[in-house]
């Protein structure tokens, strides 16, 4: 038995999906079961009372049995069956109901059909009232049953047509003129019948686009909403995955919809990855089910693509940040047909083109402001980098502060400084960051062949050097575990110069690719240009201060000799007291003088003179205690200040510390060449506290000793 009648005439104007006609088949059949099932049982009933003198005896009784016993399976049909949604069965389960529900129909008509073909009554009046009754029942079964051609139809045959037989077989003209009129009666049941199936599926297909359009009305309401949320979502979202992950809740959220995703291309690999996706009412779709070749299209042409037959739902269409498409919207339904409604048409295709315009301003949004806050602490950082170079107190300090800065709180992942040592390989001289433990490994050379790495760019042309992708570089595809491991998606190289020369290079590393634009990059090479004014700076004041020690060093010493000058011993005599008076001890002034001095000068002349005190110098230095200091007044003058004296020294007469420093002149002293003469000096001692407890008259009574002394060293020079 076929499941639908043929097709009729004007049926080509019906959309209504055959499943759809079937299932509504089966639900209207199903809820007219009990009305049927009460209204033949009672029926029969009425037959058998008025029916049961006009046949032998029992035999109505048996069929009224029969007939009611079919309506009580009817009925529990209805009640094992009443529970279960016809358009939720699978087609071969609603196909049976279909079936089973139109042979009960045909049962209840052969038990109808029965009365004429077996018990129909000999006396016209009986016959008449039969023909009647038969008519009457064939009528409301057309009406209740006329949206089913087959079950009216089984019906109407199934009591009509025994009842035109046996008419035509009584042969009287009562008769057959009854059997005419059934016959004409058939036909007029069977255009009813055509008319209200007909107008069943008319209404059906009425019902059907109605409800179509308030699902496509409510589609479209849902995805205006999803919209709007996606424009809000981009606003508020603090990144890219916080946005893709809001959009398939929200989208999770729509009834019947086919499933969403967002794609992400994996910078090492090239595989896809799904970031987001949404649920589904078959859960969600596996990223090693999916045709990758549309999502290479899509990306590697950065053009939206669809594929779909109205049964079929592929659509990939590219998202976009800063200008590059960095994920794909992925909408996928093996069988859209069942989830309705989800067809591949042009306002779907318009809605989803929407939808990645609004992620695509969500993203742009989102851009702009981590571009702000990026700068807004690339500010900071700058402005730490000022602090840093004005409180630094050496280069090393100023370089790994300034990369700490760098990679706190800034869009950089590290920072390091390098620069070429004597033998042309890149030292690292400060670094700071995640990865930055790696640059201990760092092997580049001046002379490398491989001009690859950003340091030795910068230093071949002297410019600064950018690579926004280093994943997608073809020539840093050796270093690409390493860069990925550590989050190097993006970096950076300036040059530093120091005293107008290229001294070294500072480099930036990000973990987001594209990461210098324009401002970034003119700020980064203010940090570079501020590190180098900081580095000339400390250069500056390490020239002043070697510049102020060697002016502080020869306003206290004597330029002939090296010795402390007599600025020196003024500023040297009362630290000596102080100490002495605090530890309670004494020193002594030794005043020393050159005899014959000037007649050396006046003979052979200043130069002459100078070797001598020079010569002297280095004699006396050598036998002078570590605690002696030993000083040139001016002229053949000198002065020793002797600490740490000890009793004894004192009470013989300094007689050690007398000889100790003549022995200084023992040896004759070199003139002129091959020219020598012996040289003798003359010496006075004061001491502290015993002669004098300050500085001026320890001085004057050294020299009067001094002067005392040198009469003594003439006569002894006179005697024979």
């Amino acid at each position: 038995m076929r499941t639908d009648p043929a097709p009729m005439p004007h049926e080509a104007q019906i959309t209504t999906a055959p499943q759809a006609i079937a299932a509504a088949r089966v639900r209207l059949l199903l809820a007219t079961v009990p009305v049927s099932a009460v209204t033949n049982a009672s029926v029969a009933l009425i037959a058998m009372a008025l029916l049961h003198g006009g046949a032998p005896a029992g035999f109505y009784a048996v069929w009224g049995g029969v007939m009611i016993g079919l309506q009580a399976i009817r009925l529990l049909v209805w009640l094992i069956w009443r529970g279960a949604s016809a358009e939720n069965l699978r087609p071969v389960q609603r196909s049976l109901r279909l079936r089973v529900l139109r042979a009960a129909s045909l049962a209840t008509g052969m038990s109808w059909g029965a009365i004429p073909a077996a018990l129909f009554p000999a006396t016209p009046i009986e016959q008449s009232f039969v023909a009647f009754f038969l008519a009457g029942v064939s009528g409301a079964a057309v009406a209740g049953l006329a949206f089913d051609a087959w079950a009216s139809g089984l019906f109407v045959v199934s009591v009509i047509m025994p009842l035109a037989l046996r008419l035509m077989g009584v042969q009287t003209s009562l008769s057959t003129a009854m059997a005419a009129m059934v016959c004409i009666y058939l036909l007029y049941l069977g255009v009813a019948i055509r008319r209200g199936q007909l107008q069943f599926l008319q209404l059906l297909d009425w019902r059907t686009r109605a409800e179509t359009a308030r699902a496509r009305t409510a589609r479209q309401a849902q995805l205006n909403a999803l919209l709007a949320e996606a424009n809000q979502r981009g606003t508020s979202a603090p990144n890219a995955a916080a946005l893709y992950a809001a959009i398939c809740r929200t989208y999770a959220a729509l009834d019947g919809q086919a499933p969403l995703s967002i794609v992400q291309r994996d910078p090492i690999t090239g595989g896809f990855e799904i970031a987001a996706q949404s649920g589904s009412n078959s859960g969600p779709v596996p990223m090693d089910v999916l045709d990758t070749s549309l999502l290479d299209t899509a990306w590697g042409q950065n053009r939206p693509q669809f594929q779909g037959d109205g049964r079929t739902l592929d659509a990939c269409i590219p998202l976009h940040a800063q200008g590059q498409v960095c994920a794909l919207l992925r909408v996928v339904c093996a069988n859209a047909a069942e989830r309705l409604p989800c067809e591949m048409d042009d306002s779907l295709r318009d809605w989803l083109l929407n939808l990645a315009a609004s992620v695509d301003r969500g993203l742009q949004a989102i851009s702009q402001r981590e571009r702000i806050d990026r700068l807004q602490n690339l500010y900071r950082a700058l402005i730490s980098e000022g602090e840093v170079v004005l409180q630094s107190r050496s280069a090393e300090e100023m370089l790994q502060r300034t990369c700490d800065t760098l990679a706190t709180d800034t869009q950089f992942h590290a920072a390091w400084l390098a620069r070429p040592d004597d033998s042309g390989a890149f030292r690292v001289l400060a670094r700071a960051g995640e990865g930055a433990l790696q640059l201990d490994h760092f092997r580049v050379h001046l002379n490398d062949a491989n001009r690859v790495p950003l340091v030795l760019r910068v230093w071949d042309t002297q410019t600064l050097q950018v690579c926004n992708d280093l994943l997608r570089d073809p020539d840093m595809q050796p270093w690409n575990s390493t860069l990925s491991r550590y989050r190097w998606h993006a970096a950076l190289a300036t040059p530093v110069w120091r005293g107008g020369a290229l001294w070294g290079v500072l480099v930036f590393t990000s973990p987001q690719a594209q990461a210098f634009d324009e401002q970034t990059i003119a700020l980064c090479e203010q940090v570079a240009a501020l590190l180098g004014y900081g580095l000339d700076e400390l250069d500056v004041k390490e020239r002043l201060s070697h510049l102020q020690r060697v002016e502080a060093h020869r306003a206290r010493h004597d330029t002939l000799t090296g010795l402390p000058n007599r600025y020196a011993l003024e500023q040297y005599l009362p630290e000596v007291i102080a100490r002495a008076r605090r530890q309670g001890s004494l020193f002594a002034v030794g005043m020393i003088d050159l005899d014959g001095f000037k007649l050396i000068n006046d003979t052979w002349g200043h130069s002459a003179g100078d070797r001598v005190l020079r010569e002297l110098t280095r004699r006396l230095q050598a036998v002078q205690r570590q605690t002696d200091f030993l000083v040139r007044l001016g002229g053949d003058e000198f002065v020793v200040v002797m600490e740490d004296l000890n009793p004894l020294e004192v009470q013989t007469g300094y007689a050690n510390s007398v000889q100790r420093l003549r022995q200084a002149v023992a040896a004759p002293f070199d003139i002129a060449p091959n020219v020598q003469l012996p040289i003798d000096m003359s010496i006075g001692i004061s001491a502290y506290p015993l002669d004098a407890q300050d500085a001026d008259t320890l001085m004057r009574l050294a020299d009067k000793a001094m002067y005392a002394a040198k009469p003594k060293n003439r006569t002894s020079e006179n005697s024979p």
